[in-house]
């Protein structure tokens, strides 16, 4: 079976430039704050163009930490830029707020924060919004603020006309059970999970894929380090390849290169590796 492949922003971060996270202030307009700088040897509205030219592939996945602009202006911009390129956002990974926060004035901020950035996604013509669980304090677990934020965040999705995700990306999603009690608890077409094939420990790893993957909408692919024949080193990459054909329906993968070396290298041999093993 043909799967869309995209190439996330994050496999190429110490190529895009600074590394932006936001608050709104009182208008509730985006503040942009530099967390960490690299060079921009690849500017987001040239990153459509590059992965087609470079990597044969028409889908991205664009992380919100990567955009210098949420202005109207700047997202034409970059939507001109992206069909002159023949390229699909996929999805935009969105990491602000802790919508899982007790205090509600926080987790009430942070929530219209992430709508911001939604709105953002479905501008752009994202079909997701991956959203993070957020976290509560060390021994707390209390998934009903949880499911009520997602709730929210999927009804304003379906007003947009896009699919909330949510990824094993720690905190409150650390654990399996807990991103199906939070699927379960939001009971809607318009919340899915993007399971991540790196972001849980080996002894999990592959039943943790394989009570997820049924429920994926997305699936990101984790890449870190190859051995000379070019195969992924960190963990069992053909299985978990194997269980995203047999259990997640047809859904779209993305590449996530996290290694040391160097990340256009690493996207290409990862672009490789699901060639070889995902059809």
């Amino acid at each position: 079976m043909h799967r869309e492949i995209a190439v996330s922003t994050w496999s190429l971060c110490r190529h895009l430039g600074p590394i932006r996270s936001t608050r709104l202030d009182e208008r509730g307009e985006h503040e942009f704050r530099v967390e960490h700088c690299y060079p921009e040897d690849v500017p987001l509205l040239e990153f459509g163009r590059f992965v087609r030219e470079r990597y044969g592939l028409s889908h991205v996945e664009l992380c919100q930490m990567h955009f210098p602009s949420s202005a109207k202006e700047y997202l034409d911009e970059l939507r001109g830029k992206l069909a002159e390129a023949g390229c699909e956002v996929l999805n935009v990974p969105i990491d602000v707020g802790n919508i899982s926060d007790e205090d509600e004035a926080s987790r009430r901020h942070d929530l219209e924060n992430v709508k911001r950035w939604m709105e953002v996604a479905a501008y752009v013509g994202s079909r997701y919004a991956r959203v993070n669980s957020g976290r509560q304090a060390e021994g707390r677990e209390n998934l009903s603020i949880t499911i009520a934020s997602y709730r929210e965040l999927a009804a304003k999705a379906a007003e947009l006309g896009i699919t909330v995700l949510l990824e094993n990306h720690g905190g409150v999603s650390a654990k399996p059970n807990n991103m199906l009690r939070l699927l379960e608890g939001v009971g809607s077409e318009r919340f899915r999970l993007c399971p991540d094939t790196g972001n849980f420990p080996e002894e999990v790893r592959y039943q943790a894929l394989e009570q997820l993957l049924p429920h994926a909408a997305l699936v990101h692919v984790k890449s870190f380090e190859f051995d000379e024949r070019g195969e992924e080193v960190r963990y069992d990459f053909p299985r978990a390849v194997r269980l995203i054909r047999e259990f997640s329906a047809g859904a779209p993968v993305s590449v996530e290169f996290e290694g040391p070396g160097d990340q256009m290298q690493g996207v290409a041999q990862t672009v490789a590796l699901l060639r070889r093993y995902l059809d």
